[in-house]
């Protein structure tokens, strides 16, 4: 897969409609696994990130890991030496695993973790935290032998993500903090999000809308706040859960 031939936006849009149709978890499940298997992507996991020593398992929303690594893990209880975990519980951005820096000669049983997940084909990864609405953090975590790490790859793995995240946990009946029940935009806090979602930057959005940038980034920041968003990407997708912004076309 490449950039020359993908276009990435597309692709996690039209998985995000794929996700809308779908009336079980494991129907998500499967959904994303065929995503993710395309951008080189054979294992994931979706799940709450609680701090230790509470474990990991009772937070899962859907593990596909193989399950092999998953016995270990659990067995050893290695969530608490997780430098992935560690690190996405005090980032909002998304990370390759590799950013997770530990220092293997002080820390042996991270140094355990990542080459078990190496054993289990999962030598590179991509991590994207979740701040749902309670302040509760979450992840979609996912690694493969050699996953497409190109810019608008990432971009797409971060709102494909978020929506599954979302969609799994409405599925399974826990609260992501996004209300449904009344619209909660303005008329152009809306329009900046949906030419945010269409890739547009703040400059763009502010041409099109015959406005500042400062002014773009006013209503973009406002809708976050509101939707409940630690960042844009999450915005333009707690916007479509919530039907404020239509998906883009």
């Amino acid at each position: 897969m490449t950039a020359q031939s993908v276009d990435y936006a597309r692709a996690a849009f039209d998985l995000i409609e794929d996700f809308d149709r779908a009336t079980t978890a494991d129907q998500v499940m499967g959904q994303l696994a065929s995503a993710l298997s395309a951008f080189g992507y054979n294992a994931f996991l979706i799940t709450g990130v609680p701090q230790p020593p509470l474990r990991v398992e009772p937070y899962f929303l859907l593990n596909g890991w193989p399950p092999g690594f998953s016995l270990e893990y659990h067995q050893q209880n290695y969530y608490q030496d997780d430098p992935v975990a560690t690190w996405c519980r005090r980032s909002i951005d998304p990370y390759e695993w590799s950013e997770a820096r530990y220092n293997p000669e002080t820390w042996p049983r991270a140094d355990k973790v990542m080459q078990l997940a190496h054993d289990f084909g999962m030598k590179k990864g991509f991590c994207v935290p979740i701040i749902r609405g309670n302040g509760f953090t979450a992840c979609v975590t996912m690694a493969g032998d050699r996953p497409d790490f190109e810019p608008r790859a990432k971009r797409a793995m971060h709102l494909i993500s978020l929506y599954a995240h979302a969609k799994a946990a409405r599925l399974l009946q826990i609260d992501v903090g996004v209300r449904t029940d009344r619209k909660l935009l303005s008329r152009r806090e809306r329009e900046a999000l949906s030419w945010i979602g269409a890739g547009k930057t703040s400059w763009e959005t502010a041409a099109i809308m015959g406005v500042t940038e400062r002014t773009v980034n006013k209503f973009v920041f406002d809708a976050s706040r509101k939707l409940n968003a630690a960042t844009r990407t999450h915005a333009v997708v707690n916007a479509i859960i919530a039907k404020e912004i239509e998906i883009p076309k």
